[in-house]
């Protein structure tokens, strides 16, 4: 069988499995609407737990960040700790766009440093909140760092109050954050880019939907469009929780239509941005193409593109083999708990899926998976039983040490 022929299959295979679990989420939703209807009260989380699951991302957020810093004394050991990583690890990574980002700003001009066109590329939340260190001239990538760890820390409790209000359980709630910092590449929340921002920012998101917090929701749902392209996903959650509300014949308030307004409008900031620096408000686009090689596509063309990398060196796995197989396992993992996830959780899930793994060259398909909200919930959905509760995290933590080594060893992972 030739790759093109594998490649032509598993994408017919992954638009199936989108369409069963798509159609499985609108028929729930129209039948059972919304798990957390306005007006309604629901379970209170305990405080307890939520201490715990802060304290706990906290510790294994320091834990990363020691084996990130041991790990890079191999390639330069005469460097500080955090230096060390920022150059032998981190080189080629996000994290260097945002700090200069925070440094320079956005500008046309290349008088600041190289490449700094590419910069429009990037979104403007994670540097606007660096830029007050930059100001004081303080280290930007041990103040990212610090930043990033509490931000996890905050996310993660956050994921806690959220999963115990869907489950009406701690032990559950507990799973699911322990699944998320598990996630192979979840060493990435601890370093200075966005993804421990985003991953709050959804979670506040939603823990704000669940009280029914409107303004609040739509305020986080603006920060995220300014933290993610993605986060306007949010929007379309707001609008499924918005119609089954009205399914249900509850008296219409104007305060509904932030969480859908806010996405947008973060992500019109975006827009807006790129279209006061180089008359485009799409030029992001441009730059991702002529530089990266990266445009958006329907996601099953992105597997048959994928699959052509296949291969038994270092790119054939973790660009080709490891990124066709997480899709189809995001797929898989939705479809299987399409049944006990509440149908716009699963819808959101859906379309994270299909937006982030849209990508004509797909290269950080697992650090997307940081910023899916609904993976943990899915896989705690799905763990009711012991053995399985024991053997989801084992397999997670040694897949997590898989990827961790490959990337100490400068494997293609990004």
């Amino acid at each position: 069988m030739t790759r093109q022929l594998l490649g032509q299959m598993l994408a017919v295979a992954s638009a199936l499995l989108f369409l069963a679990g798509a159609g499985i989420g609108l028929w729930r939703l129209f039948r059972r609407p919304a798990s957390v209807r306005p007006g309604d009260s629901p379970p209170n989380p305990d405080r307890r737990g939520q201490c715990l699951a802060a304290l706990g991302a906290a510790a294994w957020c320091l834990v990363m960040l020691a084996l990130l810093c041991l790990a890079a004394r191999r390639y330069a050991p005469d460097l500080p700790p955090l230096q060390a990583v920022a150059s032998s690890l981190c080189g080629s990574l996000d994290a260097r766009h945002y700090l200069d980002l925070a440094r320079w700003g956005y500008d046309a001009a290349e008088a600041g440093f190289p490449e700094q066109y590419l910069m429009i590329v990037f979104f403007p939340l994670w540097p606007w909140l660096l830029r007050p260190f930059a100001l004081l001239g303080a280290d930007l990538w041990l103040a990212g760092t610090a930043l990033a760890v509490a931000l996890t820390a905050v996310g993660t409790m956050l994921l806690y109050r959220c999963a115990f209000r869907l489950f009406g359980s701690g032990r559950a709630a507990g799973f699911a954050c322990a699944v998320q910092l598990l996630l192979p590449g979840s060493f990435f929340l601890v370093l200075p880019q966005t993804e421990a921002l985003f991953f709050c920012l959804n979670f506040a998101f939603l823990d704000a939907m669940q009280r029914g917090k409107t303004a609040q929701a739509g305020l986080f749902g603006l920060l995220a469009s300014l933290c993610r392209a993605n986060g306007v996903l949010l929007a379309g959650y707001a609008v499924l929780w918005l119609l089954a509300a009205l399914m249900q014949k509850r008296r219409f308030r104007p305060g509904w239509l932030l969480p859908v307004i806010g996405p947008a409008a973060g992500l019109g900031v975006y827009l807006g941005i790129n279209w006061a620096v180089y008359g485009n408000a799409f030029q992001f686009t441009v730059y991702q193409q002529e530089h990266w090689n990266h445009s958006f596509c329907l996601f099953p063309r992105a597997v048959a593109i994928m699959s052509r990398y296949i291969g038994t060196d270092d790119a054939g796995i973790f660009i080709g083999l490891w990124t066709v197989v997480l899709i189809l396992a995001e797929l898989v993992l939705l479809l299987l708990a399409a049944r006990r996830l509440p149908p716009e959780w699963l819808l959101l899930g859906l379309a994270g899926v299909a937006m982030m793994n849209g990508q004509t060259w797909l290269i950080s398909a697992q650090r997307y998976a940081l910023g899916m909200p609904v993976l943990p919930s899915a896989l705690a959905a799905l763990a009711r039983r012991p053995l399985l509760r024991a053997l989801i995290p084992t397999a997670l933590a040694v897949l997590w040490w898989g990827y961790f080594a490959a990337f100490a060893a400068h494997a293609p992972i990004y």
